[in-house]
């Protein structure tokens, strides 16, 4: 406990003090890590699929999903990073504890929100039966590049 007076050059030497080591833990040049995203189920719906997923995305720069297909597990979650099919425009943030869907349509645009649920967003693509999908979590590196979070797990598309 400091004394009742410690005068003014105490006082700026404790503040520097506290500065210089007190603060230095708290910055990180590191790129900045996001979530990923757990895959749930895959159902059909329409002229589509629905994925059910967990994800919690309250990252600064947290821009959306990509999906990946493979026709193995492996080949879906080992996708090259720049080969997979981007959601459209979030429809809502991924900020709560809840199941949140994601529509993969081909020719869709946005979520359909007359169908219910927490629909996060849409992705122009074709699945077929059998083939297994994998997501991952997407955020801004910088102003003009995206970086991506480890892979989901990966699940097979009835």
């Amino acid at each position: 406990m400091l004394p009742y007076r410690v005068g003014i050059r105490g006082f700026c030497l404790l503040v520097f003090a506290w500065v210089a080591f007190g603060c230095v833990d708290n910055f990180s040049a590191d790129i900045q890590i996001v979530n990923p995203p757990v895959i749930q189920s895959v159902e059909a719906e329409g002229t589509g699929h629905i994925i059910r997923v967990g994800v919690f995305n309250t990252e600064v720069g947290f821009a959306g999903y990509r999906l990946f297909t493979g026709a193995t597990a492996d080949e879906a979650q080992n996708a090259p990073l720049n080969s997979g099919s981007d959601c459209g425009p979030l429809a809502v943030i991924p900020n709560i504890s809840v199941e949140y869907i994601i529509e993969v349509k081909p020719g869709i645009t946005g979520v359909d929100s007359s169908l219910g649920g927490f629909r996060l967003c849409a992705i122009d693509a074709s699945l077929t039966a059998g083939q297994f999908v994998a997501l991952r979590s997407l955020i801004f590196q910088n102003l003009t590049s995206l970086g991506v979070s480890i892979s989901s797990n990966a699940a097979q598309v009835p």
